[in-house]
């Protein structure tokens, strides 16, 4: 490779080469296979989760945060943990967090915490603004838009797995929106929303969700779950400082959308 870059068939090929494509986590997989599993309860949820250190005390973190603790009451054992959290939220915290500590991105610490702490806010967002112009799920699965805010810059741990390894330390790692596709698609022939989409179908993604992550740097997406990404990042690139911590990120994004709500009119133009 040179400084000029790549040229488009060499990245698509490094993308479309399974025999060492990156596998998901398999806390990942374990948390997502209990969260659909109607017979599953909080038992089986917690025992996936304690058999991983960090998650554990990240869970417990949260639910000890004045967000789910108002009256101030600390809780130091996980299954109370979750009870207080609720399922749900609990599902959320852990799903990030296997992607934060399980994918190997080719960058110190510092930057994967960035990293999966604004897809988490995104996550976060998205699956706010769909409860919020979509109560009856009618157009749009809650849970699945949550997952493509998580979801949807995963081309760039694409890129930088499968393609350069030194995507996250160019320049091109601090930009964000049209500015970093435009550098993307000059430099390596494809964005982050293409690589995203094409590795997402590699893992057998539904075909709805690895869509949306393709279509989710444009407004005009005629996907409804894009259009709600696109929001949702947007928004969270506005209102949330870019090295926000992990564990504040669900409170921040919440009290961001009590005080300050985003528009929603393009999404239901």
């Amino acid at each position: 490779m040179s400084e000029s870059g790549f040229d488009r068939q060499s990245t698509l090929e490094l993308l479309a080469f399974s025999d060492d494509l990156p596998s998901l986590p398999d806390r990942f997989v374990k948390i997502q296979k209990v969260a659909q599993d109607p017979d599953s309860g909080a038992d089986d949820l917690a025992a996936v989760i304690k058999s991983d250190q960090a998650t554990s005390a990240m869970i417990l973190k949260f639910a000890n945060s004045t967000a789910y603790n108002p009256a101030n009451t600390s809780i130091g054992e996980l299954s109370k943990a979750i009870a207080r959290l609720g399922s749900r939220e609990t599902v959320h915290i852990a799903t990030a967090m296997s992607l934060m500590y399980g994918m190997i991105l080719p960058t110190g610490m510092a930057n994967i915490r960035v990293f999966w702490a604004h897809a988490f806010a995104v996550a976060v967002a998205c699956e706010h603004i769909a409860r919020e112009i979509d109560p009856a799920e009618q157009q749009c699965n809650h849970e699945r838009a949550f997952m493509t805010g998580l979801l949807h810059d995963i081309g760039r741990a694409a890129l930088g797995m499968r393609v350069d390894f030194s995507y996250f330390e160019r320049d091109m790692g601090h930009l964000c929106d049209k500015t970093l596709v435009q550098a993307e698609e000059e430099f390596y022939g494809v964005s982050h929303a293409e690589a995203g989409q094409k590795l997402l179908q590699l893992w057998l993604f539904p075909d709805d969700l690895s869509e949306a992550v393709a279509e989710h740097h444009n407004p005009g997406a005629p996907q409804f779950l894009a259009r709600i990404c696109y929001i949702a990042d947007k928004y969270i690139h506005q209102h949330l400082p870019e090295r926000t911590p992990f564990d504040s990120v669900h409170e921040l994004v919440t009290e961001a959308i009590k005080t300050s709500p985003p528009d929603y009119s393009t999404i239901l133009a």
